[in-house]
């Protein structure tokens, strides 16, 4: 059987989406099945519109679109994407079908040198700072108000060549890490200093809604889905995306697996910049899993966190 992947042309994305082909093959051997695949690869709107912010011309959605109508019309059969580039909720044509394990959530900061450049925290006052994101640039401005920080946008080489008139960018440390890049982090933010966007380091699986496969289910990471459900859920009931700065971070301690008189928990951290105030508004719940939880109660929980959100507004 070949399976047919929908991707974007991006150097990263391809090589994000041969990481959950290659997954998919070992789970097919591991059911007794032989798998091959091809991949499906196209040019994004997002990826077409360098010159122009995301929140200008429609946010997530831009990342995905080509993509759909490939497993649409039959020219595919799923479609990966980095979750954080997916709408807080699909379309009832499609599902979210799989998740592999996370990688490193948190956002990094590259400076001229790499490893030993200047760290952020001690930039000279006027420093560049160069991020397409604006969730990101309210959380660094609440750090460095003295700081300019510039729109840059492109794959992850070209924001690296910013460097050449910049004097840092910030990036997700997940990309950089699976294109063998981590020697240019210069370091990490906590999610403290800087919450992820909803989503970031997950590799997702969408398919038609209607498919349903043993392998997809082999492939998914449960507890990935968990706290990608939870944060997905936070932008869905706050109705926000990219052209939002609002983000959330869930956690489970103890991976599901507690120990004796130990159970496992769910943590969560939201924001959301209100513009009308100007200010920057914070939440976080920390709640016992049980046994019983399923899909729903992670979902419940985003929600929950979104609620206390818009109780400060």
């Amino acid at each position: 059987m070949t399976l047919r992947i929908a991707t974007r042309k991006s150097e990263l994305a391809m090589t994000q989406t041969r990481l959950v082909a290659e997954r998919m093959v070992a789970c097919a051997k591991s059911l007794g099945e032989d798998l091959d695949y091809e991949l499906v690869s196209m040019t994004t709107e997002g990826d077409r519109r360098l010159d122009k912010s995301l929140s200008s011309f429609g946010g997530k959605g831009v990342f995905i679109k080509e993509l759909e109508v490939a497993l649409m019309e039959g020219r595919a059969d799923i479609a990966v994407h980095s979750l954080k580039d997916m709408p807080a909720q699909v379309l009832p044509q499609f599902k979210l079908a799989a998740v592999l394990e996370r990688e490193d959530c948190r956002d990094a900061f590259v400076s001229k040198g790499g490893a030993n450049g200047i760290k952020f925290m001690n930039l000279p006052a006027g420093s560049r700072v160069g991020t397409g994101s604006i969730r990101r640039v309210v959380q660094l401005k609440a750090l460095r108000p003295d700081l300019e920080y510039v729109p840059i946008r492109g794959n992850i080489q070209t924001r690296l060549s910013k460097l050449a008139e910049l004097d840092g960018v910030v990036l997700a440390a997940a990309g950089l890490k699976r294109m063998g890049l981590e020697k240019e982090i210069t370091e990490y933010f906590s999610v403290e200093q800087v919450l992820p966007a909803s989503g970031q380091g997950i590799l997702a699986i969408e398919a038609l809604s209607g498919k349903e496969e043993k392998l997809l289910s082999a492939v998914n990471h449960a507890e990935t889905l968990g706290i990608a459900l939870a944060e997905m859920s936070f932008l869905k009931a706050l109705n926000a995306g990219c052209q939002f700065p609002v983000a959330s971070h869930a956690e489970i301690v103890n991976d599901g697996r507690p120990a004796a008189g130990c159970p496992a928990v769910l943590r969560m951290r939201g924001i959301y910049w209100l513009e009308s105030t100007q200010k920057l508004l914070r939440a976080k719940l920390q709640t016992e899993i049980s046994a019983t939880a399923d899909n729903s109660w992670f979902i419940a929980q985003g929600e929950s966190l979104a609620a206390q959100i818009k109780a400060q507004f």
